[in-house]
């Protein structure tokens, strides 16, 4: 993984097990499921997981059908199953593919009893921390009188637009960011609202990815 939505864990754990489990609901029984698949280590000697939940949930949905040509439509109440892939480091954070996996934070924390949320992303400050990093995108809102909204993308922000001006009115919600990252050249996107991508190199993987974004994000959640 090199792409996902950031939950950060209120708590510890030092480890994550394989659980399956059924709850009822509505007179439904509902499986959830979490499958780890791998733990590894990280440069920093950190322990990391990767792994897979699925749970089900109710959901209402709409079907039609034709009878003697006449159209009948019927809403109904059926089980569909979401699944997900996440990884993350014990007691710190988690990752999910995308904000439909985001169910996955509560079945992690109900595992571990912690609490697993959706992070916040100061995006402004992990921006004036990056000095010298060349900004390709930037979204941004604001509540004054003068304040700017909007998404804007180019090679370099700096020369394209005057990117300091408009932040002294507004609030980072999206960022694109090229900088240097230890030997390498990363070219990453981040979301005030948690989603965090990394484009380049296109040989990093989980644990590279991991690496990352607690050297880098964590520190502005």
């Amino acid at each position: 993984m090199k792409a996902g939505v950031l939950g950060v864990v209120d708590g510890s754990f030092d480890a994550i097990n394989s659980v399956t489990e059924t709850v009822t609901e509505d007179d439904h029984d509902l499986e959830r499921c979490l499958v780890i698949d791998r733990v590894f280590s990280l440069s920093g000697g950190e322990v990391a997981f990767a792994g897979r939940g699925a749970a089900d949930v109710l959901a209402d949905r709409t079907r039609a059908s034709i009878d003697g040509g006449e159209i009948t439509v019927t809403d109904r109440e059926e089980t569909v199953t979401r699944h997900t892939e996440f990884v993350g480091v014990p007691g710190e954070f988690v990752v999910v593919g995308s904000g439909d996996g985001t169910f996955a934070f509560d079945l992690i924390g109900a595992e571990t009893g912690t609490d697993v949320s959706r992070a916040t992303v100061d995006l402004d400050g992990f921006f004036d921390r990056k000095d010298g990093a060349t900004p390709w995108k930037a979204g941004f809102y604001g509540t004054g009188d003068d304040a700017v909204n909007g998404t804007v993308h180019g090679a370099d922000l700096r020369t394209d637009y005057d990117l300091e001006a408009i932040l002294e009115e507004s609030t980072l919600n999206q960022l694109g960011l090229s900088h240097a990252y230890g030997d390498a050249q990363v070219k990453m996107t981040a979301s005030r609202s948690g989603y965090v991508e990394v484009y380049r190199p296109t040989e990093f993987d989980s644990t590279s990815y991991l690496e990352y974004v607690l050297d880098e994000i964590i520190p502005h959640v």
